[in-house]
């Protein structure tokens, strides 16, 4: 009798143990109101970007970049085409400068975002980032919510940085931050700011300011500027392939 309970009491453990090593964590979901009276902004803007998009988006955008150290410039016109599945490419309409700035800044960061619009995990969510409130502040005469976030994977696409939020609404104003992966091997550090302006309710990217130091070529620095999108069911436009 004492020796079946031994045994018993064996393949229990043996089960329990094998339940610790074999069964996935499961995540809680991150619940933005926790944060207390900053919590029904982040919501706000948390459950927006669960939606999926309506319509297709083409938009005009104006990048300048250098390389100081080789005192090299250039200056590109490129054609943004955004899908509702979120997959953004760019087709380029027309480019002065030197080469190098062609593609080792602005190709090698178009082909960086391209790539991490492609990949479904990379949004701003509570899997991919931990929230803390930091302050309040303001941009462009708009109160903002400022948040700290943190990365929970070190994958293409995320960052370590803040959000910047209009508070009440929570339309999205700025990210600021630094890449937590590099978008290229001669990268040894990436940030950015990215701000936002806002047409009938949605905020859409209107300005990077980019600078990366590279492990060959020294700091380089990019400036874009992107018009308002357009449905692309209001123009001629058909997606191109991405040229980078």
């Amino acid at each position: 009798m004492k020796s079946g309970k031994l045994i018993t009491l064996a393949v229990l453990a043996i089960t329990l143990q094998s339940c610790r090593n074999g069964t996935p964590k499961i995540q809680v979901p991150f619940n933005p109101l926790t944060l207390g009276q900053a919590g029904p902004t982040l919501k706000k803007f948390l459950d927006r970007t669960i939606s999926p998009r309506k319509l297709a988006t083409v938009a005009i955008v104006k990048i300048q970049a250098s390389i100081p150290s080789l005192d090299k410039k250039g200056e590109m016109v490129a054609e943004q085409t955004v899908l509702p599945n979120g997959h953004i490419s760019y087709e380029m309409k027309s480019y002065s400068g030197d080469n190098l700035v062609k593609t080792k800044v602005i190709g090698i960061y178009l082909s960086a975002e391209q790539e991490a619009s492609e990949s479904p995990t990379i949004g701003i969510n509570g899997l991919n980032y931990k929230f803390k409130f930091k302050r309040r502040d303001s941009l462009d005469d708009r109160t903002a919510l400022v948040y700290e976030l943190n990365p929970t994977k070190n994958i293409v696409g995320l960052f370590k940085g803040e959000l910047w939020l209009e508070e009440f609404t929570g339309l999205e104003l700025r990210q600021y931050g630094r890449l937590v992966k590099n978008p290229s091997v001669i990268f040894k550090t990436a940030d950015f700011t990215r701000d936002f302006k806002e047409i009938g309710g949605v905020s859409y990217l209107s300005s990077v300011a980019y600078q990366a130091n590279t492990r060959i070529i020294g700091r380089v620095n990019m400036q874009m500027q992107i018009e308002p999108p357009r449905p692309i069911s209001e123009t001629s436009h058909r997606p191109q392939a991405s040229i980078f």
